[in-house]
């Protein structure tokens, strides 16, 4: 049985031979002897679907869930060398960072109404990252050493951050919850800075306990309810610990490599993960959260390679890739499966929203993977776009467009491609 749901007037091949009868939604495909069998999918307009699927006597051979992509030129919607893009948790805007020989601009992009509106200018020397508040009302910019709270909606309310600070964070991160608040490192201290009353707090110091030995905040941290897990760097080691606002109490989570970059994987499925990014390696732990602290199970805590990490859109499924081989997790199942492993390098991967296919970034060819079935067949691989140079891609809330930055020839921009 072939199953494309949507898909309409199609032609069906099997072992390149056309189907004797069109394809609508689904077909039954009856009388094939057992043995492997090259299934393709093809729709004036749209990327061909493709893949071997193996058929068994007395059995029935699924390939369902099917999605034909749409095969069109990508859309430039901003023209010049966007360094990096970031979209709105709401998936209705995004912050874009452009450079010139003049400046560094940071453009708030509306993806519905095709707005672009100048949100901020700097020197072009200017190292900028970029990160939304929850809402997706605002955007906090870190230039250089800097903090600026960028207004979505009125751009007249930008805010510097060093104008009522008395410290200068090593980093920054937005409460999960709030606009109005934010976190900050110093030194061996994290702060709750509220934007509101222009106001910080000391909510955490690092414990001096170890003698004859001096240890130091790394400044990836991590909050969750009145739980800051934070990585101490020590003499031959570092440690996760994790420290409750509730009862000031400190635990040890984990012991840790020598390493100085640092990842937190978060996500509301009870699983926490760390990713050390210079050895590339993932740990996933278990928590159990009650009303007053987090409870951690240190012998329910796996390690997998990897380089990223992303939770699928209901967080049952684990995407996890290094540099040449993807596959995912299902830590309720504890099941590890294996998608492929390249020659070239992935340099980004993402779920699509329907937690069946993934979105994939190699050299620089953006590439969607059917993972349906992947058992009892091989992958359905759609090339979707090869430029010169790609660096960062998104996608929106339902999966109809795809946003990328990159280059083909000598136009560089932010581009759109139109998948459904």
């Amino acid at each position: 049985m072939v199953e494309a749901k949507g898909i309409k007037k199609a032609n069906l091949y099997i072992n390149d031979r056309l189907y004797k009868d069109p394809f609508s939604d689904k077909i039954y495909v009856y009388n094939l002897l057992p043995g492997e069998y090259q299934i393709r999918l093809e729709k004036n307009g749209y990327h061909a679907w493709e893949k071997k699927i193996n058929v068994f006597s007395g059995l029935t051979s699924f390939a369902k869930d099917i999605i034909l992509f749409k095969d069109k030129v990508p859309l430039q919607i901003i023209a010049g060398q966007v360094i990096d893009f970031n979209l709105s948790p709401d998936g209705q805007k995004a912050a874009c960072l452009t450079e010139n020989d003049s400046f560094k601009e940071v453009y708030l992009y509306n993806l519905e109404t095709k707005d672009k509106t100048l949100l901020y200018r700097t020197s072009p020397d200017s190292k900028i990252s970029l990160s939304w508040a929850p809402s997706s009302k605002k955007v906090l910019a870190k230039v250089g050493n800097n903090y600026l709270i960028l207004d979505a909606e009125n751009f007249q309310n930008n805010l510097i951050l060093q104008n009522f600070l008395r410290f200068v964070p090593a980093d920054l991160k937005w409460d999960l919850r709030s606009d109005n608040l934010l976190y900050g490192q110093d030194k061996n201290s994290i702060y709750k800075i509220d934007l509101f009353d222009k106001k910080s707090q000391k909510i955490f110091t690092l414990p001096a306990t170890i003698p004859n030995q001096e240890v130091s905040l790394n400044p990836e941290f991590y909050i969750q309810a009145n739980d800051i897990f934070y990585i101490q760097r020590e003499t031959a080691k570092n440690v996760l610990l994790k420290y409750n606002l509730n009862f000031a109490t400190n635990k040890k989570i984990l012991e840790l490599a020598k390493s100085t970059d640092y990842k937190f994987i978060t996500s509301n499925n009870n699983f926490l993960g760390l990713i050390d990014l210079n050895l590339q390696k993932l740990h996933l732990i278990k928590e159990m959260s009650t009303d007053l602290e987090i409870n951690i199970n240190n012998d329910n805590i796996n390690e997998f390679n990897a380089k990223d990490a992303s939770w699928d859109k209901a967080e049952k499924s684990l995407l996890i890739y290094d540099d040449f081989e993807i596959y995912t997790y299902n830590p309720d199942q504890q099941q590890e499966t294996f998608i492929n492993r390249y020659g070239e390098q992935i340099k980004m991967a993402l779920w699509y929203p329907d937690q069946s296919h993934l979105v994939v970034l190699i050299a620089n060819t953006l590439k969607i993977i059917d993972t349906n079935n992947i058992e009892n067949s091989t992958l359905a691989t759609t090339d979707l776009v090869k430029f010169d140079q790609i660096t960062n891609f998104d996608l929106d809330k339902k999966g109809d467009n795809l946003y990328f930055n990159g280059q083909i020839g000598k136009q560089a921009g932010f581009y759109k491609q139109e998948l459904k």
